[in-house]
């Protein structure tokens, strides 16, 4: 009986030393095995695989907008709850939507201090084409309405030369004074003149040099109240000039049609005068003096360049985005979260001092650099228009 239970212990013991032995090659299969495990291929796979989901990450623009968006007609810049009557209503609406609050945590004291006293010193300009994009009336209305508050002193109008329609811009009135009285560099004497100057000229945007004495004209240019309105472009900045602009140049078309070896072919005896150098020509006369020494200065608004370069940077950043999409467009929302970077006082708030998307939506509007539509799934679209 034992010999038998031994037998049958020693049947069971024998079953697996045979497997064992039988399969003396599985260490070789059993590496190749291991190494086609799938626990091991995808250590293998993901070296390649992650830059290809940062590519598709880079290129999420153009495969996420293949097809162009439902176009169901232009929408209202805002929304329809939200009625303003006329045009101060408007620009008052548009200065308290310019900026998000400064959060009183999360940032350095200094830069606090710099983010406050950047929006302290900016002046409350609004661009004409902002004040159309948030009024739902008729542009002729508007029109109407801006022309009679000037008329009636209420608003005054302020441009900047430069390309584009930005450069010019709407101010109250007694904003306008108000910052001229705050002024530390312009004496008393000189705010009471300017300021009876423009009560008698309303709606007058130069003021002549023989209105002021030269002392307070001066004192009114170094507080950026006056610019010169006889600037000329200099040979450095004529590129953005328009070619009726370009006065001071001497004409190609008429210097290639003069003989050659003429004076005629050089410019003439006042080319040099005429470029911007030299006292005066042969020809100048009398009358010409007089013009010149009864140029006019431009009202002009401090600060106004820190406001368009603001707003530069802003629709600069809207144009480069919708340029990467397949069709120049995109959804309000998309947009939106990628200029507050995905949450508020991200990158792009930052470095643009926290203004606020939709600011910059209305002046890219009424600058006709972009048009809002309704979609029909996605909410409201945004469309570049090359403004």
């Amino acid at each position: 009986m034992p010999k038998s239970l031994r037998s049958i212990l020693g049947g069971g013991n024998r079953v697996r030393k045979p497997v064992r032995s039988s399969s003396g090659p599985q260490p070789s299969s059993a590496v190749t095995s291991t190494a086609a495990s799938p626990s091991s291929s995808p250590r293998k796979k993901a070296g390649p695989s992650q830059p290809r989901r940062k590519k598709d990450n880079d290129d999420a623009d153009g495969e996420l907008f293949s097809e162009k968006l439902e176009d169901a007609g232009i929408a209202a810049f805002l929304a329809e709850e939200l009625t303003l009557r006329d045009v101060i209503q408007a620009m008052r609406y548009i200065r308290a939507h310019m900026f998000t609050p400064v959060p009183e945590t999360g940032f350095q004291s200094t830069r606090r201090t710099e983010l406050l006293h950047y929006r302290g010193t900016m002046p409350p300009l609004v661009t004409a084409g902002h004040v159309h994009a948030v009024l739902n009336n008729s542009p002729t209305r508007v029109e109407r309405e801006v022309a009679e508050l000037l008329g009636r002193g209420a608003l005054r109008r302020v441009r900047v030369e430069r390309r584009g329609g930005g450069g010019e811009a709407l101010i109250e009135t007694p904003l306008f004074i108000e910052m001229l009285q705050n002024s530390r560099t312009v004496s008393e004497a000189t705010v009471t003149e300017f300021v009876k100057f423009l009560k008698a000229n309303a709606t007058t945007q130069a003021l002549g040099r023989s209105v002021l004495p030269s002392a307070q004209t001066d004192e009114l240019v170094r507080a950026g109240f006056l610019t010169s309105a006889a600037t000329r472009a200099t040979p450095g900045t004529t590129l953005h000039v328009r070619p009726e602009d370009r006065t001071t140049l001497t004409s190609i078309q008429r210097v290639s049609q003069s003989a050659s070896g003429s004076l005629s072919a050089v410019g003439g005896q006042n080319a040099i005068h005429m470029a911007g150098g030299g006292g005066g020509g042969v020809g100048t006369t009398s009358s010409t003096r007089e013009s010149a020494a009864a140029a006019e200065y431009r009202i002009a608004v401090p600060g106004h360049g820190r406001h368009l370069k603001l707003a530069e940077a802003a629709l600069d950043w809207l144009r480069e985005t919708l340029g990467r999409t397949k069709w120049g467009e995109g959804p309000e929302d998309w947009l939106r979260e990628r200029f507050e970077g995905g949450g508020l006082y991200g990158p792009r708030w930052k470095e643009l001092q926290g203004v606020e998307w939709t600011w910059v939506l209305g002046e890219a509007v009424g600058l006709g650099v972009v048009e809002v539509f309704q979609t029909g799934s996605v909410g409201r679209g945004v469309r570049a228009l090359g403004g």
